[in-house]
């Protein structure tokens, strides 16, 4: 058979260790006959958008980069939209896209659209093939520099006429196939060390502040090493959560704006944080609010933008986190740190406190006649050892990041910002991890992707699906309700009363109805058991309040 465009394309991605590719067919043909003849698994979604957010869970939870197409216009568009979480998350994902062909170009032809431009904002590299033989090569650059750090999304434009024409004389070079956040690893100087060591020691209430990038350099076990040593409480942000053991005796809580009140708290007295792969952002900080201004700060990030972006450090250190964390640690073994025992021993306490008044409400929880999130996580909580969890953002990032225990390292992963990404993320996870994946979404979030059951249950993918349903998009509800003088607009935010387990029981899944903490446990013993998709549908309270720090100027919190 003749090489053709489409042939190099797939030779570009095999050589790169692509295992699977995943998409919304969409009639460039060569390239479905391509990637079937060099053993290329398709993986073919409801939409281009849940395409990408299942290649942005295989991408974080593999460390590979995974593939996403869109055929030319409309699809292509789509691809874009669903790349921003992938920005948020420095996911290596690489978006492939058809093109208006070339002879078609400026003569109104159907589906035309000036698609480069709109990948611009959601890529760190943005390519278009100008010539047939050099869209090998160009899949090649694309697959590496999605994959060298800092990672994060990348887009080839290909003619749709492209992929049948002659390809390459010869082979495209491979890239590199080591896992993404694998080279780069800057160390830091010593002297900064030094500086950094010194500021932690003298300091009366250090913090370490764990954000994102300890998990992208899979650097918890020396984190919490550093820790132990040094005798200095950990908080994590929502992203840092993977990074840290729940049953760490120094950990004391999410900090930002989902949050526990002590985490957020013990941030507020600090007067040392050391801000490690966080980017200090909005969430992370609480709307900026955290640290406190007269806090010194020591920030280190392998990106140089990380450091300037938010904050003036007293000390910005531009390192790989994990190498940094290693030299940091053998010097304050050297040096027998340790930091403020005091304040530790004060941490823990009110740590301990916060735990305690959470059991309090969980059990009193159980016995109310509407089912409570704090039940539903307190049940799912029992199979943190030994699952993967997955959860959309807003409200249902509140609940798990807050209230679930991360017992296993890099086994929590969240939508950074994209409401509904977490079904088809979670069956990416499921394809990348060997372990039970469990998605948690609520009514508003399972909308957007819900014919993606039945994706789950062509590739016989275990997941399970939990969808708290209190048929609304609660947090418009109770911003309406706390901070707008009560003034509710329910024709903004209702939707009508829904079966999700019906639902997937339609689509192809099992399925199961939870009213009360007793039907749920025994709908999630049946589908921890199961080999295919199961669908939980949990009719909760739509005046449940998550732990978010929106409302603290109208109502106090309790957790």
């Amino acid at each position: 058979m003749t090489r053709n465009v489409a042939t190099d394309i797939a030779v570009a991605l095999k050589s790169a260790g692509v295992e699977k590719f995943f998409l919304l067919t969409g009639g460039d043909q060569p390239l479905w006959i391509a990637l079937r003849d060099a053993g290329i698994r398709m993986v073919v979604a409801r939409s281009e958008a849940s395409a990408v957010y299942m290649a942005d869970g295989y991408a974080r939870a593999s460390g590979r980069v995974a593939p996403a197409y869109g055929q030319a216009g409309p699809g292509a568009a789509n691809v874009a939209a669903a790349l921003a979480d992938a920005v948020w998350a420095q996911s290596p994902v690489f978006a492939l896209t058809g093109a208006t062909a070339t002879q078609a170009l400026h003569m109104n032809e159907y589906q035309d659209l000036d698609q480069h431009v709109i990948f611009q904002p959601v890529t760190k590299w943005n390519g278009a093939v100008a010539a047939p033989e050099m869209t090998g090569s160009l899949v090649s650059q694309a697959l590496q520099i999605a994959a060298t750090p800092t990672c994060g999304p990348t887009h080839l434009d290909v003619p749709k006429n492209f992929f049948a024409l002659p390809g390459a004389s010869q082979i495209p070079n491979p890239p590199d196939r080591r896992p993404a956040h694998a080279a780069n690893k800057a160390a830091p100087h010593q002297s900064d060390l030094a500086s950094a060591l010194d500021l932690l020691r003298t300091a009366e209430r250090p913090v370490l502040f764990v954000g994102e990038g300890v998990r992208l350099a899979g650097a918890w076990a020396e984190l919490a090493l550093l820790s132990e040593l040094a005798g200095i409480p950990l908080v994590a942000t929502a992203g840092g959560k993977p990074a840290i053991l729940a049953s760490h005796p120094n950990f004391c809580g999410i900090v930002g704006r989902y949050s526990s009140v002590t985490a957020n708290s013990l941030v507020a007295e600090a007067d040392c944080i050391l801000a490690l792969g966080s980017r200090l952002g909005g969430l992370a900080t609480n709307g900026y609010t955290l640290p406190n201004r007269r806090a010194t700060v020591i920030q280190i990030d392998h990106a140089p933008v990380a450091l300037i972006n938010t904050y003036a450090p007293r000390l910005g250190i531009l390192a790989d986190i994990r190498v940094f964390l290693t030299d940091l640690l053998n010097l304050a073994k050297r040096e027998s740190v340790k930091a403020a025992p005091d304040w530790l021993a004060r941490c823990r306490a009110d740590a301990d406190r916060w735990t305690a008044r959470h059991r309090e409400l969980t059990a009193a929880a159980s016995g109310n006649a509407v089912l409570s999130p704090l039940s539903v996580l307190d049940e799912l909580s029992r199979y943190a050892g030994e699952i993967t969890l997955v959860a959309d953002t807003g409200y249902m990032a509140a609940w798990t990041g807050v209230l679930y225990p991360s017992l296993r390292y890099d086994s929590f992963f969240r939508a950074v910002g994209s409401l509904g990404w977490a079904l088809p993320a979670s069956l990416g996870v499921q394809m990348a991890r060997a372990e039970k994946v469990v998605c948690v979404t609520g009514d508003g979030g399972a909308g957007y992707h819900l014919a993606d059951i039945e994706t789950a249950v062509r590739y016989r993918l275990p997941v399970v699906i939990i969808i708290m349903n209190n048929s609304a998009l609660a947090f418009e509800y109770h911003e309406q309700k706390y901070r707008w003088n009560g003034n509710v607009v329910a024709q903004a935010n209702d939707f009508g009363r829904v079966d999700f387990a019906a639902t997937g029981i339609a689509l192809g899944s099992r399925g199961a109805r939870a009213t009360n903490r007793e039907e749920f446990a025994t709908a999630m013993a049946t589908a921890m058991k199961a080999s295919d998709p199961f669908v939980i549908d949990v009719v909760i309270d739509k005046e449940a309040f998550p732990p978010v720090t929106n409302f603290d100027a109208v109502m106090e919190r309790e957790l």
